[in-house]
């Protein structure tokens, strides 16, 4: 498994789709205000919290202001949403539904 420190961007797969999942709700209990991922390989069901940080994930932000945006958002201290945020991005790696963005990669997305 990928270390993630709070320096580390993470970009979107690009072969990765989303949907609200408004028009998907049956796949899940727990789906209302998230988002559904979809690969070639897998389909993804991400609650609303998890939601937050998958739009959040720009290839732009470092984890430390990925954490510092979803600590604002849900009104908590930042050492309460941390390990939550990093399990969540791990398991997003794991999926390869992100990716650890490459120099290129950032000076690419900072050009748009």
């Amino acid at each position: 498994m990928t270390t993630i420190n709070d320096n580390v961007i993470l970009v979107r797969g690009l072969d990765v789709t989303a949907r609200i999942t408004n028009s998907v709700m049956e796949l899940s209990d727990h789906a209302e205000g998230g988002v559904l991922l979809e690969t070639v390989i897998g389909r993804y069901v991400l609650d609303r919290d998890a939601r937050t940080v998958w739009l959040l994930i720009d290839g732009r932000r470092s984890m430390g202001q990925l954490l510092d945006s979803v600590a604002e958002a849900s009104g908590q201290a930042l050492e309460q949403v941390r390990q939550p945020v990093y399990d969540l991005c791990e398991r997003l790696l794991e999926f390869g539904l992100v990716e650890i963005a490459t120099p290129a990669d950032i000076a690419a997305l900072s050009t748009r």
